[in-house]
């Protein structure tokens, strides 16, 4: 009897330690423990300088919330932007990166990805609403210094 129940345990033990799945090397295990979050309005922060002129480029800044989001620890810092209908790839730099964008004849900004969409109408002005008041105030000068 005794020597029968070995048998049956030693049998279940053969049959149960090949069953397991042994994986391929070619496989890649997933590591299910990091959640990879997706890019939200709340994980960037978009600034624009306060005065945009035709006539220069602007720099556009786009800077992460958290820094280390796991998105661009996955990407190692990279991530495509749909910008104004573009497919452009940013590279972050602690959290930080940012683009070149000129305002002559488009006077919107959009900014995609993910989840996360930005959108904005800019006021930019033109080469003549810089140098009209600028004309004004030197013939002002001019016309004080002449009555003198």
């Amino acid at each position: 009897m005794k020597k029968l129940l070995f048998a049956i345990a030693f049998l279940l033990a053969f049959v149960t330690g090949f069953s397991k799945e042994i994986p391929d090397e070619g496989v890649e295990i997933v590591d299910n423990s990091v959640v990879i979050d997706r890019v939200t309005n709340s994980d960037i922060e978009v600034t624009l300088p306060s005065m945009i002129f035709t006539f220069k480029d602007v720099v556009v800044k786009l800077k992460f919330v958290n820094p280390n989001h796991t998105k661009l620890l996955l990407n190692k810092g990279k991530i495509n932007f749909i910008i104004n209908g573009e497919d452009k790839e940013l590279e972050f730099v602690n959290g930080e990166a940012s683009f070149i964008q000129k305002f002559d004849t488009r006077k919107t900004l959009s900014i995609f990805t993910e989840d996360f969409s930005y959108n904005t109408t800019v006021t930019a002005y033109p080469l003549w609403a810089f140098f009209v008041p600028l004309g004004f105030i030197v013939l002002w000068i001019i016309k004080r210094m002449m009555k003198k």
